[in-house]
């Protein structure tokens, strides 16, 4: 996933989190502030940067360039777009700290809490197919739909 792709799925996410009880605050990111936990970017949207001696840190690529200078390092950004719907709150009792996630990480992390189950035998397992953002969403609406009736 792109973080494009990232930031449309937030927006559509961002009014069904209130539905499903998240009561966050949500905002949206600003430029290098936030930070984001999803991964699996296509490396054309990789940070690129030049070293001399470069830190060699996990999931970095390294290489030298055909001018044989420096290093050019190539990191998978940790952060979203500027103006993706983030969700945060301050978690925490003694040294309280902000906690914050997009809000399709909130949403996709809500409804596959909701149809996980556990089994002795089989261990933890996915009570229905959320192999894709649209059965996310279906689900997410059915799960609105439940509580709405079962409040009603």
């Amino acid at each position: 996933m792109n973080l494009r792709i990232l930031k449309k799925l937030s927006k559509r996410a961002a009014p069904l989190l209130p539905l499903l009880g998240d009561s966050r605050e949500q905002f949206k990111s600003e430029k290098w502030n936030n930070h984001t936990d999803s991964t699996g970017h296509d490396r054309k949207h990789w940070e690129r940067s030049l070293a001399k001696y470069p830190l060699h840190m996990r999931g970095d690529i390294t290489f030298r360039p055909k001018h044989g200078q420096d290093w050019i390092v190539m990191r998978e950004p940790s952060y979203p777009w500027k103006g993706t719907v983030m969700v945060g709150a301050m978690s925490g009792y003694y040294e309280s700290e902000w906690e914050e996630q997009t809000a399709w990480e909130s949403l996709s992390r809500l409804v596959y809490d909701h149809f996980t189950g556990y089994s002795h035998e089989d261990g933890w397992l996915l009570l229905r197919d959320l192999s894709s953002p649209t059965l996310i969403f279906r689900a997410a609406r059915e799960l609105i739909d439940a509580v709405a009736n079962w409040a009603a």
